[in-house]
């Protein structure tokens, strides 16, 4: 087993390997501090957030477009793929702007690709930023997630990631959905699978395979969630469609294969008290006078009855 000492030297010679080989002949920028904290914006212009602030590595002296910006916001204003300190951005200028479209995968991580120092090589000054930035921290435990020919993921920087991919064996659609990985790797970056039963949340969907779920394999068409805790909230209401509901744990079933009726527990304790008390006074009709009062039934049956019945309505299952 690889000790973390023996990891992190693994990923430092990697690093350094990585930045002596690098190729800066296109325009790349290296990130002192991205525009993330709305306080940290200048003069509160919130088109720069996401901006990234830091030095050309090809050339130092090169100036931010337009001319006293500061700073260089992201290419796209829908899918932002923000950078940490000592991270590397490709640069494009478009219309005298320069913008920023992603990070360069310098260590291959999912999780972090800084590799602070490569716009200072050759120039006596040492690097500007000394963190990642003010909450990011780094987590050599998170893995790329492992694919198949074909696929597509987006993956965070955080164990979480979206796959729109297939069943290999019969290149069948399904879409992966994880927030909090599972599986894990001594191996520095070796890629994991997704998990269902292992990641902290999931949703599956999938369209002709068979996944092992809650130790079952569950095989075909199926919408798979699982969770410490799963909840769904209808502002106005829940539907559920389905020829056979079943709630698994308390053997609640609903559908096909239930044909058993369910009543209104508390309408039947009424009904079955009162039909104790008709009881209860019948016994009593047709006793000629003077001769003893004492009922054809036993009053202690009638009050056992009473006490049964306390203990037919569930505490779990609720009907109106």
């Amino acid at each position: 087993m690889l000790k973390d000492q023996d990891v992190k030297s693994m990923i430092i010679h990697q690093v350094n390997l990585a930045i002596s080989k690098l190729d800066f002949s296109g325009e790349t920028f290296e990130v002192d501090k991205c525009y993330i904290n709305k306080d940290d914006i200048p003069n509160k212009d919130f088109r720069m957030y996401g901006a990234v602030e830091g030095s050309f590595v090809k050339n130092l002296s090169k100036q931010i477009l337009p001319i006293g910006e500061g700073a260089i916001r992201p290419i796209d204003s829908n899918i932002k793929k923000f950078p940490v300190g000592g991270e590397y951005v490709t640069i494009k200028e478009i219309n005298g702007r320069h913008y920023y479209e992603t990070v360069v995968s310098i260590q291959g991580s999912p999780n972090n690709n800084a590799a602070p120092g490569a716009s200072s090589i050759g120039t006596g000054r040492e690097t500007v930023h000394t963190t990642y930035g003010n909450t990011f921290e780094r987590n050599i435990d998170i893995k790329p997630v492992s694919c198949c020919e074909g696929e597509i993921v987006y993956e965070g920087r955080f164990g979480n990631s979206i796959k729109l991919g297939l069943n290999h064996k019969n290149n069948s659609p399904n879409i992966k959905l994880r927030a909090g990985q599972g599986e894990t790797s001594e191996l520095p970056l070796e890629p994991v699978k997704e998990n269902i039963e292992t990641d902290h949340s999931s949703i599956y969907l999938t369209t002709d395979e068979s996944i092992i779920f809650d130790g079952e394999s569950v095989i075909g068409k199926n919408v798979l969630m699982k969770s410490d805790s799963v909840r769904i909230s209808g502002k106005e209401r829940i539907i559920i469609n389905s020829p056979n509901l079943s709630v698994k744990d308390d053997e609640i079933k609903l559908g096909n294969g239930a044909n058993q009726s369910v009543v209104k527990g508390d309408e039947l304790k009424k009904v079955l008290l009162d039909l104790i008390s008709a009881l209860e006074k019948a016994t009593y009709i047709g006793v000629a006078p003077g001769s003893p009062t004492t009922p054809a039934v036993n009053v202690f049956e009638f009050t056992s009855l009473r006490v049964k019945l306390e203990t037919i309505l569930s505490n779990k299952v609720k009907t109106s």
